[in-house]
């Protein structure tokens, strides 16, 4: 099923509740999607979800060079640091470290994906992520011109899961622009 939440859209298995996200949490451009979605949101363990999102510079009034620090240190600690789960792979598309002194110019912008297994070999849990701050550099001309970060995060189980999570990870949009296209724009950043 297709899900859009104002500027952010992706697909879902049919089965799962979807919604914005409320108001009152902050980011509050995405949305949250899962068969369990009161879980979801407590964070409490082993649920398959998915959460898309993206912060707006604009109207949040933090400067952009700390939606790269932000970036650099996802924070979803409860899979990636968990005893029971293991990361497959961890890919740096573009990494241009901010200078906080001002002596050179760094676009500062960051992207990075992730996957990885929770669980045993007979019930495993797949998850990935990707995560961009746009900084000032050419990637700032794709996807929503007042980002300073986008979100996106998957968790599935069963069978063909990794199907499934990569159409997830890939079908998710911020304004026409597909991760697969923000990914693009990192690489030839370089």
């Amino acid at each position: 099923m297709e899900i859009q939440a104002g500027r952010v859209e992706a697909v879902v298995p049919e089965a799962w509740d979807a919604r914005p996200l409320p108001a009152t949490r902050y980011p509050q451009q995405g949305f949250v999607a899962s068969p369990r979605i009161l879980d979801w949101e407590k964070g409490v363990g082993a649920v398959n979800g998915m959460e898309a999102f993206w912060i707006d510079e604009g109207n949040v009034g933090i400067p952009s060079d700390y939606y790269y620090l932000v970036a650099r240190v996802p924070a979803f600690g409860y899979i990636t640091n968990s005893e029971a789960c293991q990361q497959a792979d961890h890919h740096v598309f573009v990494n241009h470290p901010l200078d906080p002194t001002g002596d050179k110019f760094s676009p500062s912008d960051y992207v990075a994906s992730a996957t990885g297994v929770c669980g045993s070999q007979s019930h495993p849990l797949r998850w990935a992520y990707v995560v961009a701050a746009p900084g000032f550099g050419p990637l700032r001309r794709v996807g929503i011109p007042s980002s300073g970060l986008y979100v996106v995060l998957a968790v599935v189980s069963g069978a063909k899961s990794d199907i499934l999570l990569d159409e997830m990870i890939n079908g998710a949009r911020f304004d026409n622009t597909s991760v697969s296209e923000l990914e693009r724009a990192a690489v030839r950043s370089r």
